[in-house]
């Protein structure tokens, strides 16, 4: 039987990735695909701040799926994280969003 803790860092890794595939269909389509009567975002924003968050969620699911899996797996996902999370401040910070408190 597996334990909490692997059942828990699966469901992490699948909504990682499923956030990443959207995120991805985002940046080809140039629209948002929840809640788009929402967005005010131009689609060169959308795109590039769908790829930033795609490349943070598929360093999430790496990390959460390495360390099921073992090995030094979660340390490419954490790069990954880290990077994307960096792109994705740099590129709000070009559009002029401001930062959330």
């Amino acid at each position: 039987m597996p334990m909490m803790s692997d059942v828990v860092l699966g469901a992490l890794g699948v909504l990682a990735t499923l956030l990443a595939v959207i995120n991805t269909v985002q940046v080809f389509l140039g629209r948002q695909l929840v809640r788009p009567s929402a967005s005010r975002r131009r689609a060169p924003q959308l795109r590039a701040e769908s790829a930033a968050a795609a490349v943070t969620m598929c360093g999430v699911a790496m990390g959460s799926f390495g360390i099921l899996a073992g090995g030094l797996w979660p340390l490419p996902g954490a790069v990954l994280t880290v990077c994307g999370w960096f792109a994705l401040t740099r590129t709000r910070r070009r559009f002029g969003v401001p930062p959330r408190s």
